[in-house]
This record gives structure tokens, C-alpha cells and sequence, in this order.
């Protein structure tokens, strides 16, 4: 099998947790984020740089999302500041961080 170097300029991000509810069970979430794919050097220079917080970041890369609702159970239209409400959660923009970087790269065989 060969291969085309050819890659899209969006990427899906699939994150998945965990956040405590009002009784502190663990309840499991799951959202889908689409995002600007960046090239390897300019991901590296981003993470390596202290010019910019973690939400900074992710707010220049991801341009939508699925699977993110209100307390209804809506869907929330992506917005910026719907993004940046879903950052402020603690622990999300580091979630999303590793889901976005994961997500960025290539990946072996799964085994069966």
C-alpha cells in the first residue's frame, strides 16, 4: 500500500472525560471538535512557546464543534465565546490540548 502525501486542513477531534456532578459522580462526556490542522514545526513552536495560554491557542485552531449542548440538551452553536466558556471548565483546555495534538498526527495499525 503507498501512500499520498496529502492531508486535510481541518482535522476531527474527538474528546471524551469525565466531570463530577453535584453528587461528585463521575459523569462521562463526549464532544467532537473540528480544528485547523497545523504542520509538525508550527504545532511544536506553539507548544513550546510561552507566548500564549492553552485556550489562546486552541481558540486559533478550532473552528466548530458537534456534540456540545446546553442544560436542555440542546445542541450550542460553536461560537467564541461558547469556546471560551468550554475552556474555563478546569482541566478541559488540557483535555482538548491532548486530544487536538493526537488527533494532529499519524497513527500505527490497530491491532485486531
Amino acid at each position: 500500500m503507498s501512500f499520498r502525501l496529502v492531508v486535510s486542513d481541518t482535522i476531527s477531534v474527538p474528546v471524551a472525560g469525565r466531570i463530577p456532578d453535584a453528587a461528585g459522580r463521575a459523569m462521562p462526556f463526549s464532544f467532537t471538535l473540528t480544528a485547523r490542522r497545523l504542520p509538525a514545526t508550527e504545532l511544536r513552536l506553539a507548544i513550546e512557546s510561552n507566548d500564549r495560554t492553552v485556550p489562546e491557542f486552541l481558540d486559533s485552531v478550532v473552528v466548530g464543534w458537534s456534540g456540545v449542548q446546553d442544560d436542555d440538551g440542546v445542541e450550542l452553536p460553536f461560537s467564541g465565546s461558547a469556546l471560551h466558556s468550554l475552556l474555563d471548565i478546569v482541566g478541559m483546555a488540557g483535555l482538548v490540548l491532548k486530544a487536538y495534538i493526537e488527533a494532529c498526527g499519524a497513527k500505527g495499525k490497530e491491532k485486531n
